[in-house]
């Protein structure tokens, strides 16, 4: 249909996911208009590429990526000798790609290979006489069974973007450091080893740095935190480094995204972290950080999630008057060592979790967003009827996932009824503490919660018939108390298994297979053993929830106890 426009020279379908074009039907290739932008990334493409394709021969854009097209890559491709953006990352193509096959693609300044596919790039023993066109200012090859670094690249003088992520590199070369017009850099999901050059504070134009899950050691160089100032993201997550984190993020800094977890980083959180005014997302998990409550971060105007899981911080949780944590989405303390009692005003550093009457969650506060700088390629998301997870429009993300995990502390005291008010809240984890007194009847208020965890306490009483009110419930557990009386019978209760209940010796329903008005008449199941091999495992590992989004699509994946799973800071990364 589109074809049959004959003066056509700009068509961009992308991220509608309509099938509209197969590989034979209605295309006259002998009479197809003179097409120059093509885009059909994310249209449910599939089998091969599409032939016709070939005859566009005034195309200088084509993008079809984020489809599931398969096969040998086509040669054809390399002979649109007027293309300056070729985008193929995100299928499932396969084949050898050499150097000399890219000479004749002389106007080319973006290339996208990789991210799913299974291709390999060969440079070739003799590359003397092939002209790579030297002005590419956008790279990517991940994915192309790589086990060095390309030495074309250092030939891109105008280079800009390099993603070289999911290959088998083990060592950067020095030159990559003189590439000062560098923006972004992702090295991540490789082999590299040794300490991170201090060099690398060269790139004083980086906006990403991305140096995830590889063999890094040492310690992080001291000026990572104030050689750019125009450094957005910053993840040297999945590494070995040691020491402290640097104490030099200057004032002035445009940071937004820090991800440390998962190395063996140790001593404080660094105070200069409140010179980051722009920073919304800060992973230190599963390290050996051995430090108070950071409640300084509470000043920071911008900040959306917060991640200390598995460390060793300690004492009391606390949450003074000028440290109100005003846009905190997502906070998780849990396998930690804090020991307090969790009081209103605790409750209330959490008070943006609140939704006012006059204020409900909706795509206006996804399109209006304060961070248009950043130049994004965009990557829609799901959005949930439930107004609860990562979706992507104009820029914003994870907007509408709300989360809190205390759990694996040694918080006590009871649970304050005001924490019913934080009514925007999708996850709450307080398991596996030392909780005592009842579970609040104000949880029935929560409207929005997904995920409920207070298993491994010390909770006592009947569980409060206003549970039954929680419609959006996927999972519940509270095992291993010592509640009593009935198990409510109505709502989203009825639909959980005895593993959300077991453990409590005075509990009874139908879950339970124990009838409550024959309850004094049936043996008293045994704990000894039980109890201890459940907080001993169970409780100590990661547990997985699948967040179903509308239309029974998948919108997330959330590691509860672990608000930060992998899959979800990928998806962060991707659109900074």
């Amino acid at each position: 249909m589109f074809l049959k426009l004959k003066m056509l020279n700009f068509l961009d379908l992308s991220f509608n996911k309509l099938s509209l074009f197969s590989q034979n039907r209605d295309v006259n290739v002998t009479n197809l208009p003179p097409i120059q932008w093509l885009g059909l990334s994310l249209c449910n493409l599939n089998g091969e590429i599409l032939t016709w394709i070939m005859n566009l021969t005034a195309l200088s854009h084509l993008d079809l990526s984020q489809n599931d097209l398969q096969g040998e890559i086509p040669y054809f491709l390399f002979k649109l000798e007027n293309l300056t953006g070729l985008k193929l990352h995100g299928n499932m193509l396969e084949g050898q790609i050499e150097l000399h096959m890219l000479s004749k693609l002389q106007k080319l300044t973006f290339l996208g290979l990789g991210g799913g596919n299974k291709l390999s790039f060969l440079e070739g023993k003799n590359t003397s006489n092939v002209t790579f066109p030297s002005q590419i200012q956008t790279l990517t090859l991940s994915s192309c069974n790589l086990v060095h670094f390309p030495n074309f690249i250092q030939h891109l003088q105008e280079l800009t973007d390099l993603s070289i992520s999911d290959n088998s590199i083990k060592t950067i070369p020095s030159w990559l450091w003189n590439k000062t017009t560098l923006q972004g850099l992702e090295i991540s999901n490789n082999l590299l080893m040794g300490e991170i050059s201090p060099s690398i504070c060269n790139l004083q134009s980086l906006v990403k740095l991305d140096l995830t899950s590889n063999n890094l050691v040492g310690m992080i160089p001291s000026c990572l935190g104030s050689f750019s100032q125009s450094l957005q993201l910053l993840s040297l997550a999945g590494n070995k480094l040691t020491g402290n984190i640097p104490q030099t993020y200057v004032k002035g800094n445009v940071l937004r995204f820090i991800d440390f977890s998962f190395n063996k980083l140790y001593g404080q959180l660094p105070r200069t972290l409140v010179n980051c005014r722009r920073l919304e997302f800060l992973n230190a998990r599963h390290n050996h950080f051995n430090d108070s409550f950071p409640f300084w971060l509470g000043s920071l105007p911008k900040l959306k999630a917060v991640s200390l899981r598995d460390n060793e911080f300690h004492g009391a949780i606390m949450c003074p008057l000028k440290y109100t944590f005003p846009q905190l989405r997502i906070i998780d303390l849990s396998q930690n060592g804090f020991s307090t009692k969790l009081t209103s005003e605790i409750i209330m550093c959490f008070k943006s979790m609140i939704i006012s009457n006059k204020r409900q969650l909706d795509f206006k506060d996804v399109i209006h967003s304060d961070n248009a700088e950043i130049d994004i390629d965009s990557h829609p998301f799901s959005m949930s009827n439930k107004g609860v997870v990562m979706d992507y429009l104009g820029g914003q993300y994870l907007h509408h996932m709300v989360a809190i995990d205390l759990s694996s502390n040694k918080i006590y005291g009871e649970i304050p009824d005001i924490m019913g008010s934080l009514n925007s809240v999708v996850v709450l984890n307080l398991s596996n503490n030392m909780f005592t007194g009842s579970i609040p009847s104000s949880f029935g208020k929560l409207s929005n919660l997904e995920v409920l965890d207070l298993s491994a306490n010390s909770l006592s009483g009947e569980i409060p018939q206003q549970l039954t009110e929680l419609t959006f419930l996927e999972f519940f557990n509270e095992s291993f108390n010592n509640l009593s009386g009935p198990i409510p019978e109505n709502g989203q209760l009825s639909t959980f298994d005895d593993n959300s209940f077991k453990g409590n010796k005075d509990l009874c329903g139908i879950q339970l297979m124990k009838k409550c008005e024959d309850h004094s008449k049936l043996p008293l199941p045994t704990t000894d053993g039980d109890q201890d091999s459940a907080s001993g495992s169970f409780f100590k590992s990661n547990w997985m929830v699948i967040l179903i989004g509308y239309g029974g699509g998948l919108v997330a994946g959330l590691a509860l106890g672990n608000a930060f799973a992998g899959d979800v800071f990928r998806l962060l990364k991707r659109i900074f």
